[in-house]
């Protein structure tokens, strides 16, 4: 069979202009699900064509085939966020008169297969992961054996009404550490800055927040296992402009003994890859865990989330504000607080500006303390969360909102969450400038405290419009943070 693989990217108005958005726009590091799958399908005979949108900055997909109609199956992979590029790229397909059969797998074509194959001209969805039964799709597609036998696939039947198979048991560890590897000779010379490669999938934890799939379900591939991998894909790295190697992982520093026990085997074999990951506070103190990683560490980011207990604890991080300052001095320590990352939310659908104060004071007394980086970010609904299930069950939100351009500019889809008035709101962004300039003042080579406005806000409710002769807006909270 021939079959093409598109990867969409994060794209949004900007400025009244289509254009490729958030970690899409930096190109980061290429889709490592659909470049595995294209290897994996080859492996299994077929041919493979690769329309990686984000490595092109495009949702044009004639840009990247001349000729949809050639293949025998188009398979879409999408993220909530990418969703409506991939929405997009269905209407160019059809309205070219191609009745080529479109499957789409990935995040959130996993959580909402059924309005998918409602609402939009898709033949198929694959729920969950999907290696096994894109495999089998492809040998019922090419006559071998029925629709039914294909695991974790939503389909209509001839009378048209939906199905939806049994979904596929998860891979062991040790299945998917026997996966191909993605082959990276297929990028484009410096379109992104780093290679990317996964050591495990899932996580132990269920932080209220977080998309993530497979939450509570952590499987990790082996040590040795996983640096075999890593060797394979390092022979690519001269394909992208850092050098570095991003785990994907949800949390790679979940296990610090199996962490430790990587960085010794690749020591052993003379690697010294950098390395970009995530990692849990309590993790990066395990000891030992620093003066291993400190040389291969290009960059880290940690989960923050907020800079208060009770916060931490309805987050479900399994983490305290004294378990996070434990890290920021270990990192400070080791000498590598420069290239890390705090991240905190701020308007989860609790918060009150007091507990949003709580976590920027205690957020900017981090960076002040121990020199690590800080980023402030405002909570934004993503289907698959506890918290966005909290809000579709109240019918406050719906997958069709993710249907469409402009969800990131979505003064409502804010405020399903976040409490806190657009004056509030501002007032959080003025004194965050003052502070993130404060802090800039040392000089170092990239900002120190990141955050910016929601657009949901800027766009919706420009500043202009707020009521400035209201007296109760004059004194906010929010004096006396220092940076």
């Amino acid at each position: 069979m021939r079959i093409l693989l598109v990867a969409p990217a994060i794209m949004d108005h900007i400025n009244g202009r289509l254009q490729v958005v958030g970690v899409d726009a930096v190109r980061e590091c290429p889709p490592v699900g659909v470049y595995a799958l294209a290897t994996l399908l080859e492996e299994a005979g077929h041919v493979v064509a690769i329309a990686d949108m984000v490595q092109s900055g495009t949702n044009q997909l004639l840009q990247l085939t001349s000729s949809p109609d050639a293949f025998d199956l188009i398979g879409i992979s999408a993220t909530s966020m990418a969703w409506p590029t991939a929405v997009d790229v269905i209407s160019q397909i059809r309205r070219l008169g191609c009745k080529v059969p479109i499957v789409c797998g990935g995040i959130h074509p996993s959580l909402f297969d059924i309005h998918i194959l409602t609402s939009f001209p898709v033949d198929f969805v694959i729920r969950g992961e999907g290696e096994t039964p894109l495999l089998r799709l492809c040998e019922v597609i090419s006559g071998h054996g029925s629709l039914d036998s294909v695991p974790s696939l939503t389909w209509r039947n001839k009378a048209g009404e939906l199905v939806q198979n049994p979904e596929k048991q998860r891979f062991s560890k040790q299945e998917i550490g026997e996966l191909p590897l993605p082959d990276y000779s297929r990028l484009e010379p410096g379109a992104y800055k780093c290679l990317a490669i996964e050591s495990s999938r899932g996580c132990a934890f269920d932080c209220v927040f977080c998309s993530t799939p497979y939450r509570k379900s952590w499987r990790a591939i082996s040590p040795e296992v996983f640096v075999d991998r890593l060797e394979t894909v390092m022979q690519h790295i001269d394909r992208v402009r850092t050098g570095c190697i991003h785990i994907v992982d949800d949390e790679f520093a979940l296990n610090p003994r199996r962490a430790m026990a990587i960085a010794d085997c690749m020591h052993e074999r003379g690697l010294s890859p950098q390395l970009l990951y995530d990692a849990r506070a309590p993790d990066v103190v395990a000891p030992g865990f620093l003066e291993r990683f400190a040389g291969l560490t290009a960059g880290m980011l940690i989960g923050a989330e907020c800079g208060y207990d009770e916060g931490l604890l309805r987050v479900g991080k399994g983490i305290t504000c004294q378990s996070l300052k434990d890290a920021a001095a270990a990192l400070a320590k080791a000498g590598i607080a420069d290239r890390v990352d705090f991240s905190f939310i701020m308007g989860l659908p609790w918060e009150t500006l007091a507990e949003v104060e709580k976590t920027i004071r205690f957020a900017t007394q981090l960076h002040a303390d121990y020199g690590v980086h800080i980023m402030l970010q405002w909570y934004r609904q993503i289907p698959g969360s506890n918290l966005w299930a909290d809000a579709e069950r109240d019918q406050k939100v719906t997958a069709a909102m993710y249907d469409n351009y402009g969800f990131f500019g979505d003064y409502y889809l804010l405020t399903t969450a976040c409490k806190l008035s657009a004056r509030e709101m501002y007032k959080v962004g003025d004194h965050l400038d003052r502070v993130g300039w404060l802090a800039g003042l040392h000089g170092r080579s990239r900002p120190s405290i990141v955050h910016a406005l929601p657009a949901a806000l800027t766009d919706y409710f420009p500043r202009h419009l707020l009521n400035t002769q209201n007296p109760t807006s004059a004194n906010l909270p929010l004096e006396g943070i220092r940076p």
